[in-house]
């Protein structure tokens, strides 16, 4: 895959976004098609850019995070989505994974982490960071004993 992946930041926090985009620069096979600050938004633009990945966040004005990503699923395939939360609990993640999000990582990991995620995604992959599996699978667990 030598085509760059176009990548559609979604996020409240502009400074947020300016550091995500920032540091997505340095990584040479992505590019940030455009940023969105509402799930309303976030849909709009992904209909109309039509990038490979949303990086999503869940909490936002106007419509949840949770919500755009059903949004963009129903509207589009195509167009994956990977959460970018500061929550992480299976109480969250699952509900992200079962609205059709490919990945789930929290924000506090590395630019290292959010690469393998979006290649892991970008190549047709699930990604979970390991925290998020850990509590996905804990919880799944209990529900079998």
């Amino acid at each position: 895959m030598n085509k760059k992946c176009r990548v559609l930041l979604c996020d409240d926090h502009a400074d947020f976004r300016d550091l995500v985009k920032y540091a997505l620069k340095r990584v040479p096979n992505i590019e940030v098609v455009g940023e969105a600050g509402d799930g309303n938004e976030v849909v709009d633009k992904a209909l109309k850019l039509h990038p490979d990945i949303v990086l999503m966040d869940l909490n936002m004005p106007v419509s949840t995070g949770l919500e755009a990503t059903r949004r963009i699923k129903q509207a589009s395939k195509r167009i994956k989505v990977l959460i970018l939360s500061a929550f992480g609990g299976d109480d969250v993640v699952s509900p992200c994974m079962n609205a059709g999000a490919s990945g789930y990582i929290q924000k506090y990991h590395s630019l290292t982490e959010l690469t393998l995620a979006i290649d892991t995604i970008r190549r047709g992959g699930t990604y979970l960071s390991p925290q998020a599996f850990e509590k996905v699978s804990r919880a799944n667990a209990t529900a079998f004993e």
